[in-house]
């Protein structure tokens, strides 16, 4: 027995050395390398039960540094049941490479793949598993990212959800952030990159009152800085593929269409008869800035214009069974006697979202403003502050905002 044990590697010279050996394997017709050369796909990462990005592979190399074919490579993972392999045991092809695509498992953490190869030691690769809710995909402006909904996504309430990393370039931006899918009804949540994360805006149907518009459409006007996009549905539990895009809009606010703002900005526009308008015969045309207020907060907004009388209005938003209703909580005309222009402080009595009306007093008006927002979040004397508090009804309590996201980190690439 000795003896044929000794003849096996003498006769695998003599009749195969031409293709590639045949020594011992892990399978049927498996062969053995010298080294490995070309590892490719460690240190990855990936959210609970999603795949890598990159499949894990290497190159078999026989004793002469060459490709070697038919080396069959068994998969594993510490800790077991972390990761599953397509396939879960590899043959090297006509170039020696050797590789597995894989889906990480339900627990976070770092887990370290093992590739077991006939005639070397196992290859090793390591990859980190990240809870998906405190996880920052990235995304610039101007870019468009194709991602999808499905069931290893981050839930909150009953909705999935895909976060995303946007930085904005120094100097005030004004940006449209665009979700689209075929068929499902897409939904998109802003929030500063800032702790505490205050919420900034939202957006489901990117066509104005039309029912059964399926894309989302947010416009914001934001300075330099991180923000955090939410791309999830507005049916709970609803499952797609969707793309997903924050480009440059122009400088302005959008007509009838609100455009979401925050403090700290300032613009440059004008009263046009394309605006929004009132009912009446001789109509006040106005644009509409959308923003979020928390209780207690202090909001200071003026609207200045030498060829227009400017008049500002703060309401507070409402969901009803038919839609979103405005109620009054402040509003000026003249900032003080013979000062035409408007100027408001409104201390926030409910945390809720609100549309400032940036219009004119006299009907028919048009004409250039300059409109802006303090930064100040300090409480002020209200102004014509109107008595009945209504909440917003909103899939996330106010009093929570994205708190529950602290310590979020985007994964390197």
């Amino acid at each position: 027995m000795n003896g044929f044990r000794r003849f096996v590697p003498v006769a695998c010279l003599a009749f195969a050395w031409a293709v590639f050996g045949c020594g011992d394997s892990n399978g049927p017709g498996g062969t053995r390398a010298a080294s490995v050369t070309g590892v490719a796909g460690d240190s990855q990462t990936a959210p609970t039960g999603a795949p890598l990005a990159f499949p894990l592979s290497f190159i078999a190399l026989d004793a002469g540094g060459q490709p070697l074919p038919g080396v069959h490579v068994s998969w594993s993972v510490t800790p077991a049941g972390e990761a599953t392999f397509t396939p879960t045991t590899s043959v090297s092809d006509a170039n020696g490479q050797a590789s597995t695509t894989v889906t990480v498992g339900r627990d976070t953490g770092i887990i370290t793949i093992q590739a077991s190869v006939p005639g070397v030691s196992p290859v090793i690769y390591h990859a980190t598993i990240l809870n998906p809710c405190n996880t920052l995909l990235p995304l610039t402006l101007g870019q468009t990212a194709n991602g999808a909904l499905s069931t290893t996504d981050c839930v909150r309430g009953s909705w999935y959800y895909d976060f995303y990393d946007l930085s904005l370039p120094s100097g005030q931006q004004n940006v449209r952030i665009s979700m689209h899918a075929d068929t499902f009804d897409t939904y998109v949540d802003l929030w500063s990159g800032v702790s505490p994360f205050p919420r900034i805006g939202f957006d489901d149907d990117s066509i104005l009152g039309q029912f059964g518009a399926r894309n989302s459409q947010l416009d914001v006007i934001l300075p330099a800085g991180d923000y955090i996009i939410g791309a999830n549905s507005y049916n709970q539990f609803d499952r797609f593929s969707y793309s997903l895009a924050a480009t440059s809009r122009s400088a302005a606010m959008n007509g009838c269409r609100e455009v979401w703002v925050v403090r700290g900005i300032s613009i440059v526009d004008g009263i046009s008869t394309q605006d929004c308008h009132d009912s009446t015969a001789t109509p006040h045309y106005y644009d509409v800035a959308r923003i979020f207020g928390a209780a207690g907060t202090g909001l200071t907004i003026s609207e200045r214009s030498t060829v227009i009388n400017p008049s500002l209005s703060i309401y507070r938003l409402s969901e009803t069974a038919t839609g979103t209703v405005r109620q009054l909580v402040a509003s000026n005309d003249d900032s003080s006697a013979g000062n035409p222009n408007a100027f408001l402080h409104f201390t926030v009595d409910s945390t809720n979202y609100y549309d400032v009306i940036i219009g004119t007093s006299a009907a028919g008006e048009t004409g250039a403003y300059t409109f802006s927002i303090d930064t100040t979040k300090s409480p002020s004397p209200p102004s014509r502050v109107a008595t009945t508090v209504q909440r917003h009804s909103s899939r996330f309590p106010p009093d929570q905002g994205i708190l529950d996201l602290l310590g979020l980190r985007a994964p390197k690439h």
